[in-house]
């Protein structure tokens, strides 16, 4: 087994991170605010890989990818979605102790002085 072979994928986390850092310092084009380069964040999966994600917020694209060194190890891509819905939700397996929508009306209720209602709020911006 060649050590090289198996760092492949550890030096090209390495680099895509080290140019994520580098994008997001870039200077503002003339006349506007400074465009956001992709975020990405590493962790260690098991003892041997890693795994890479990568998010574009200008498109809200989301992928997930994973770098296994070794003689068949490599790049590869886990999944890629697009998050804008996701982001809209205001709920899903929530398990907070006040819902969306209770926190909401509580703040609400605070500004007129009147005790909140109990339950959840029947508003039509639930997704």
């Amino acid at each position: 087994m060649r050590p090289t072979k198996t760092l492949v994928p550890l030096v090209l986390i390495l680099f895509a991170g080290l140019a994520g850092l580098g994008l997001g310092r870039l200077p503002a084009p003339s006349g506007g605010a400074p465009e956001a380069g992709p975020l990405l964040v590493t962790s260690s999966l098991g003892a041997t890989s890693a795994i890479l994600f990568v998010l574009d917020p200008g498109t809200k694209n989301l992928a997930a990818y994973e770098a296994s060194p070794g003689e068949n190890g490599g790049l590869r891509l886990l999944g890629a979605r697009k998050i804008e819905l996701d982001l809209e939700l205001a709920e899903y397996r929530d398990r907070s102790d006040f819902s969306f929508f209770a926190l909401r009306d509580k703040r609400n209720d605070a500004g007129t002085g009147k005790e909140p209602a109990a339950g959840r709020s029947q508003g039509g911006d639930r997704r």
